[in-house]
């Protein structure tokens, strides 16, 4: 079975679409078909700060990964502000996820950014154990949001 991540292209949208649905409807978040298919084209659009990544196992779309890219004063530079991660459950625990994220993470070196930040919903063990595996630590901070 082979494994690849690659950036994802115009062609890509509904599939990109049908993993984020999935992933907001199995975490009881609002899953909005218009405003996903909004982010996902801010995402593809020339120029945008985003990273839309797929994962692909023997040709079958298996992962998504959204993140942007931004200007970090804390770091003193470009990092990469993870998004969403999302692996369809019967490729997970197969290192679809890892593979994403040494992908990504090869990338954000090669483009001399200072570092990959995230957040992970408390509940997700098996996500804190992948994080942590890859050398990601914990940042004691509470995160705001303010709907607009």
């Amino acid at each position: 079975m082979s494994l690849a991540v690659r950036p994802a292209v115009a062609a890509d949208r509904a599939v990109v679409h049908a993993l984020l649905t999935a992933q907001l409807v199995e975490h009881a978040l609002p899953a909005d078909a218009d405003g996903i298919a909004r982010g996902i084209g801010f995402a593809l659009a020339a120029h945008s700060p985003a990273w839309l990544w797929l994962a692909e196992r023997d040709g079958r779309a298996v992962g998504v990964f959204l993140a942007n890219q931004i200007v970090s004063v804390e770091k003193g530079g470009w990092s990469l502000w993870v998004e969403e991660t999302y692996v369809v459950p019967e490729a997970r625990r197969t290192g679809v996820a890892r593979a994403m994220l040494r992908a990504v993470c090869d990338e954000a070196r090669r483009r001399d950014l200072r570092a990959v930040e995230l957040e992970v919903v408390p509940t997700q063990s098996a996500a804190f154990a992948l994080w942590r595996a890859l050398g990601f630590t914990d940042v004691h901070r509470q995160r705001m949001a303010l709907a607009l």
